[in-house]
């Protein structure tokens, strides 16, 4: 068994969730690797040492980005000492990019100063083809090799002082069950119509949205009040949720590990933008996104957005597979009125025609996602 000492850093729940299976990878290609660095719950499970908490990097919009400058430089040198102490066999940044690129790019000026180094690499690419398609030109500034998860992805970073590899995205690992059977297991009769409020997983995203989910929740009830209305909260978001939402108002809380027989009961959701509405097309759940920013970035939005390509099964697909409304082109009233059009007409059959196209465009392989990144990392070590 080879053995391996990874830094590894992932600040927020979907990070902590990718580096659980990356972790698993490594142990599925006979790699014995003590892990170190900045991660959360999923990771600890696995055997990984959280030196600092993954909450520490957690902020939402441009705003409080810039109010958190000098915490996250002090957090960035911390973790530098510590590498350049203990010097790990490889460096891996999860996710997190604000922070992630500034810190690598930190990091590989003090290993060249120390003339020592190791492979630096980073899995997620910034999303370039939706948000500032100039950001490309700064990953090769900082990492010596990027991983990403959708093969479109490729053509954005190709360049000649950064490696780059697909190694697909874990989702299309899942096994999703039928609507039937996700019914019976979340207890909601067959002829019930069913809407999903997806309001994100941080808590800004779900103080932005949760409050018009809510009112377009009570307003499909009350157009329909047979509907059922289910909400999956992650732990880590779950006691703020259950704050926001009082009994009266009829919506059943979930927990998160019931997320893919929720999305697959669903008749239409209410969707936050982000990794969820690939899962939610992988589910074959119709339904819209949304999005509204902070006000420094609303008024950056149109010098950084290219919209088409803001919700990522339209990106991977080429399709609009969900509509997108961003900041104020939607309120709880439209949402309810885009809510109840889609559940008098949802088209299931081919919202789950899709999915079949979408899984087999970002499939890791044969092994799936979490040995395709261990390969990759034992590559990178090999190329060093």
């Amino acid at each position: 068994m080879k053995k391996m000492s990874v830094f590894m850093l992932a600040g927020e729940s979907s990070g902590d969730r990718l580096g659980e299976a990356i972790l698993d990878g490594l142990a599925d290609c006979d790699v014995s690797a003590q892990a170190w660095g900045v991660g959360g719950p999923a990771m600890i499970s696995k055997g990984f040492t959280a030196r600092h908490s993954m909450d520490e990097l957690t902020i939402m919009g441009l705003g409080q980005a810039l109010t958190s400058i000098r915490r996250l430089s002090q957090l960035a040198d911390n973790l530098i000492e510590m590498i350049m102490a203990e010097r790990p066999d490889l460096v891996l940044t999860i996710d997190s990019k604000g922070f992630s690129f500034r810190f690598a790019r930190r990091l590989r000026k003090r290993m060249a100063e120390a003339g020592w180094s190791v492979p630096v690499v980073h899995l997620v690419a910034p999303t370039v083809w939706a948000w500032g398609r100039w950001r490309a030109k700064t990953v090769a500034r900082s990492v010596d090799h990027l991983l990403c998860l959708f093969p479109f992805e490729l053509p954005y970073f190709r360049d000649d002082w950064l490696k780059v590899t697909c190694v697909g995205h874990p989702a299309a690992d899942l096994t999703w069950p039928d609507r039937a059977s996700a019914r019976k297991t979340l207890n909601i009769p067959s002829d019930s119509p069913v809407l999903v409020l997806l309001p994100g997983s941080r808590k800004k995203e779900i103080e932005t949205l949760l409050p018009e989910m809510r009112i377009a929740a009570r307003a499909v009830r009350r157009d329909m009040p047979s509907c059922q209305v289910l909400l999956p909260a992650a732990e880590t978001v779950r006691a703020r949720i259950d704050e926001m939402i009082p009994r009266s108002d009829g919506i059943r809380i979930i927990s998160g590990e019931h997320l893919r027989f929720a999305l697959a009961a669903a008749d239409f959701g209410l969707i936050c933008s982000g990794t969820v509405t690939l899962e939610s097309a992988l589910a074959g759940m119709p339904g819209a996104v949304y999005y509204r920013g902070d006000a420094l970035a609303h008024m950056l939005q149109p010098l950084l957005v290219q919209r088409e390509n803001i919700v990522l099964p339209n990106a991977i697909t080429g399709e609009e597979i969900y509509p997108l409304y961003l900041n104020r082109e939607f309120d709880g009233a439209k949402m309810a009125g885009t809510a109840l059009e889609g559940l008098r007409g949802a088209n299931k059959s081919r919202a789950i025609s899709q999915r079949t196209d979408l899984a087999a465009k970002i499939k890791s392989g044969p092994d799936g996602f979490g040995v395709a990144v261990a390969r990759a990392l034992l590559a990178a070590l090999r190329a060093d």
